[in-house]
């Protein structure tokens, strides 16, 4: 369930809880209601002879035959309509008897409420309504009495939710069926939202252009460009029934609702595609290790009604996704149904997954932009040697460079990955890793090659204290001396550098670089203008900034 539709879920969790201290009506006789929340039914048989009113409120505005509904007592429930009770009763929140009878998948209750007269299109001041729980919780008979008794199978929330996508989202797809076979609107769209900008507004002396130190200039975090800066603003939202369906990764909905005319190839606010979202939520939690994502089989059945792999309004194509989170399976159907193997349409400097950011990457990965990056490249970046290879012949050219220059080999060695506690969508270890250099190399990458901003592989290992890697770099001919834009060395990497607010340093490492030649006074220290960090002796001194 996506986080928009939990919102409109959330008012069930205090629907019957009376407020702590909420004062109630003066004189009100709540010991039915009191009977019929303790599940109390003889105390409740014996008021309900003695004639006590039915329709009495709590403050909260929860009814007798509320709690009826809630416990699904039909007996009860039933007594209490035979004595007049309101079935058409909301509390404070808007919730009626009737969308307890959704939520609880209770279609005898429902058929109850209905046939005495409960309103099937009572709606939430949120525009929540009966038909909607029923979408949400499954109930496929629930709905087919309430669309019979005249529930709007169209209406919507205040931000756009239909019942059909309620049921998508969930992958109900039996309510779904019901939903499509009474006419709901495949093309409804939720609201579509303009998102905030991320990171911060660069400083004026930093123009975003790769410069060398000049002697005693101290480098500031405020002068760093920072992640989110020059990146447009992505909309959110804009979602239909076939997008939350391929979402869900439930197929048996996906096929109901493209059958029905769903056009497969319809894109969100933000241009992502139901191929495109169905591979992203298939790679969470971790399962595309068991093996590969858990919604490749949906993005199969999108291919073959004629979904288009290379659309990339999103920023980022379905081959992206599949190749950086090991989805084999997704990439191999991708590349039959026509899918660019050197695709270079990574261009949107966003998150398309979580923790990976195909703009300029924070200063704790390397200063590295991936926009530009090709499948393989992000295979590469994700030490998936089989995902390389089959790239591979498929046609991938594994010397192309994203924008700034950054290959194959250096993602594999580290550069632009985040720490391992970041990184969630794959496993990068030295061993893989070491495999995926050596393709690499054996394919004809240099070990020296260098982003426009003098990022090499030997600093993407550095920065991960990657000790077999470096040792491997280093084997190959990497230069221990390679400096970035900033004059900073491997070594000076591992001597210390800050990252997310913490300093961060590799003592261990830096000696491993001395004990491989690095010369100790090469390049510059970076302490951002702060001399106490590192508990640097040459902190004010030169070689020191």
């Amino acid at each position: 369930m996506t986080p928009a539709i939990r919102l409109s879920v959330s008012a069930l969790a205090v629907l019957l809880v009376a407020a702590p201290g909420a004062p109630e009506a003066a004189g009100e006789d709540l010991r039915l209601i009191e009977a019929l929340q303790r599940r109390d039914t003889e105390a409740a048989d014996a008021l309900l002879r003695d004639g006590i009113d039915v329709n009495v409120r709590r403050a909260d505005g929860a009814t007798a035959l509320a709690w009826a509904a809630h416990w699904d007592d039909l007996e009860i429930a039933a007594r209490l309509l035979d004595a007049g009770a309101d079935p058409s009763a909301a509390n404070e929140l808007g919730v009626t008897p009737l969308m307890l009878a959704a939520t609880n998948r209770s279609a005898e209750m429902a058929a109850l409420l209905l046939d005495a007269g409960a309103n099937a299109r009572s709606a939430r001041p949120n525009g929540d309504t009966a038909l909607m729980h029923a979408a949400r919780s499954g109930a496929a008979g629930v709905a087919r009495e309430l669309v019979a008794h005249g529930a709007d199978v169209n209406a919507v929330t205040s931000r756009g939710f239909s019942p059909l996508m309620f049921a998508a989202a969930e992958g109900h797809a039996a309510v779904a069926g019901v939903l499509v076979e009474t006419g709901a609107d495949l093309a409804a769209r939720t609201e579509a939202l303009e998102s905030r900008r991320r990171g911060y507004r660069r400083s004026a002396a930093n123009d975003g252009n790769p410069r060398r130190l000049r002697d005693n200039q101290a480098l500031l975090i405020s002068q760093l460009q920072q992640d989110g800066d020059l990146e447009p603003r992505r909309p959110q939202g804009g979602f239909t029934p076939l997008l939350y369906a391929a979402m869900s990764g439930d197929l048996d909905t996906v096929r109901i609702l493209a059958s029905a005319g769903a056009d497969v190839n319809e894109t969100a606010a933000d241009g992502t595609t139901p191929l495109i979202v169905t591979l992203q939520r298939g790679i969470e939690e971790g399962l595309w290790r068991l093996p590969g994502g858990r919604n490749q089989h949906v993005a199969a059945y999108l291919l073959d009604r004629g979904a288009d792999p290379n659309l990339s309004e999103a920023g980022y194509t379905a081959l992206h996704v599949a190749s950086a989170t090991g989805q084999h399976d997704a990439v191999e159907a991708l590349l039959e149904h026509g899918a660019q193997a050197n695709d270079t349409q990574l261009w949107m400097p966003q998150r398309f997954i979580n923790a990976m950011i195909p703009g300029d990457a924070y200063l704790t990965t390397g200063w590295v932009s991936q926009i530009g990056a090709t499948p393989f490249m992000l295979a590469a970046k994700s030490v998936d040697v089989r995902m390389m290879r089959l790239l591979l012949e498929h046609g991938a050219d594994p010397l192309l460079t994203a924008d700034g220059g950054a290959n194959a080999l250096m993602l594999a060695a580290g550069l632009a990955k985040r720490h391992a506690t970041d990184v969630g969508y794959f496993i990068w270890e030295e061993e893989q890793a070491i495999e995926a250099i050596t393709l690499a190399v054996e394919l004809g990458l240099d070990v020296n090659a260098a982003t426009d901003r003098g990022e090499t592989a030997l600093h993407g290992a550095t920065r991960h204290a990657a000790h077999e890697v470096i040792r491997f770099l280093v084997d190959q001919g990497a230069d221990i001396e390679a400096r970035t834009w900033a004059d900073q060395t491997p070594l000076r990497i591992a001597e210390g550098y800050l990252y997310s607010g913490t300093y961060v340093s590799y003592p261990e490492t830096a000696e491993l670089l001395l004990s491989l030649g690095a010369d100790p006074d090469a390049g510059t220290q970076l302490n951002f203008g702060l001399t106490s960090y590192g508990d640097k002796e040459a902190a004010t001194e030169g070689g020191s900034r």
